[in-house]
């Protein structure tokens, strides 16, 4: 095993290091740099390749090599080969990875053995290795200095110091909890593949919380080794998807005790223990939040092409061995969609549903409710992240299960109808439960009468207070000879909605073809 040098503990001693450990160095390293790269397993031989890294523009490909040195005539035909293996793969950057700066002679073979493929080339030497390990010296430690049997004393510690805490004695609690702190401090300078982090809770019981450095970690160190026996019915089905969605996307879940027959936990260096009993709980504890992503859902009329444009915000991302997981809401917290993204397959699958919150703001709920009824009359779904479509010609559309409650397109009619007469009136309240029709008809005339349109309404009779003498004007206003005459009234008009008041504003009543029976004088 190599060791590192006394006076720059981040360089390695690469001509000490064995073909299997720079490899499994370089991995990891590449990982942490690009959380979304493969490995290539080369038992069936590597296609030219150690690792790969998909991208939106193509194949991204790296070739290790452990040679040190010089690069002679034989361990130029290998890189020769495995470029020629590289290039049936179409991609669009190959790599060669080698602790090695390259002289001009060589440099110049390089360019020569490269400049045919119509893909970029690069070579990666000691000097880009020893600067990328000095900003992840944990990697260098636990691989190049044999750090790992350290690492497992302090886990050990971690996990005594943990079962003595006695919860009522404060100060010795206060002691060994600095004392745990400093362990994971030192844990995390060594272990190049999680990260540790300690949770003290106000009663005095505290845990210490296992987290992956990068996505693929689990598979070049695994600590954990679990067994598990799902039945056929639904609760073994139920445990089993959980497990299976969890593993693949992170996201969080729990699997019960009684479908785990075996749980090892396995810390480095052999130190483990055997459980009975417990559940397993997987995923991420708290998603993470990128910034600066804007997604907007389209709901596209497939006859007309009139668009409903719906924007998400917060989103939540887990990631596991098949792919991430994205999980947003609108702004009124009534559509949730989820979005799966594959990379094996590159392709993504989205869920929607839409749930009528107890309590709303109808101006914010109103583009939730509208998208909702645009898929209700049959529109299409389409997903635009920081302004680009993410379906692309040659990805299949994505699938998508879409479930809908409280949003039809009734709803969404009255929900348009209460925000304009609100916004006229500014008479703005939120709504809680439901809204009878006879509400929702009176704010949809209401929001005719505010748009300069007139409102039909049915009228059986009418009784008209005339004091003595004051019969004759209203003979002749009412045209008495013509047998027939209008009645107009002007009143103020006050729609009432869950016991809240809204002025509408003076309105004029015109009652047709009335006519008024003749009656004996008082």
């Amino acid at each position: 095993m190599a060791e590192l040098s006394h006076s720059d503990p981040n360089r390695v001693h690469w001509e000490q290091l064995d073909p299997g450990t720079y490899e499994e160095l370089v991995a990891v390293l590449i990982s942490r740099l690009h959380p979304s790269a493969q490995r290539i397993d080369g038992s069936g031989g590597d296609g030219g390749r150690d690792v790969q890294l998909r991208t939106g523009d193509g194949l991204v490909l790296y070739e290790l090599k452990s040679f040190t040195d010089r690069m002679t005539s034989a361990r130029r035909q290998q890189v020769k080969s495995s470029l020629r293996r590289a290039a049936q793969l179409d991609p669009v950057k190959w790599s060669l990875v080698v602790p090695i700066d390259p002289t001009p002679s060589e440099l110049e073979w390089f360019e020569s053995l490269t400049e045919v493929h119509g893909f970029e080339c690069e070579w990666l030497g000691q000097t880009w290795l020893d600067s990328q390990l000095a900003q992840m010296p944990e990697i260098a430690t636990y691989y190049a200095h044999d750090q790992r049997f350290r690492l497992s004393e302090l886990v050990s510690m971690l996990r005594s110091v943990n079962a003595s805490i006695p919860p009522v004695d404060h100060q010795f609690f206060g002691a060994a909890a600095e004392q745990m702190r400093n362990a994971i401090d030192e844990v995390n300078r060594l272990d190049p593949h999680y990260v540790y982090a300690l949770s003290i809770e106000t009663d005095g019981t505290e845990s210490v919380s296992v987290l992956p450095r990068y996505p693929g970690a689990e598979s070049d160190r695994p600590w954990s080794t679990v067994k598990f026996e799902f039945g056929d019915d639904q609760a073994g089905r139920d445990a089993l998807r959980t497990l299976r969605e969890s593993l693949d996307y992170g996201t969080r879940g729990v699997v019960p005790a009684e479908f785990i027959t075996e749980l090892k936990i396995d810390f480095p260096a052999g130190e483990g223990t055997s459980l009975e009993g417990y559940e397993l709980i997987l995923g991420s504890a708290e998603p993470n939040e990128p910034a600066d992503v804007e997604v907007v859902l389209l709901a596209v009329e497939r006859l007309t092409g009139a668009v409903t444009r719906l924007p998400l915000t917060q989103p939540k991302v887990t990631s596991g061995l098949r792919g991430a997981r994205v999980t947003m809401q609108d702004i009124s917290g009534a559509v949730t969609a989820t979005l799966k993204f594959d990379m094996r397959s590159r392709r993504f699958h989205m869920d929607w549903h839409c749930r009528l919150p107890d309590k709303f703001n109808p101006l914010e709920l109103l583009p939730a409710s509208k998208f909702a009824a645009a898929i209700e009359r049959g529109a299409c779904v389409e997903v635009i992240i920081n302004g680009e479509k993410l379906a692309s010609d040659d990805q299949a559309p994505p699938q998508t299960d879409t479930e809908s409650d409280g949003m039809e397109t009734q709803f969404a009619q009255f929900l348009e109808d209460l925000v304009m007469v609100q916004s006229h009136t500014g008479a703005f309240f939120d709504i809680r439960d439901e809204v009878t029709v006879e509400e929702a008809d009176a704010i949809a005339s209401a929001r005719r009468l505010l748009d300069g349109d007139s409102v039909e309404s049915t009228w059986q009779d009418m009784r008209l207070v005339v004091r003595p003498g004051g019969r004759e004007p209203v003979t002749a206003a009412l045209g008495e000879a013509a047998g027939a005459s209008d009645v107009r009234i002007a009143s103020n008009l006050t729609v009432t909605v869950q016991g809240v008041e809204i002025r509408i504003g003076r309105v004029t009543r015109t009652m047709e073809s009335v006519q008024i029976p003749p009656t004996a004088n008082p």
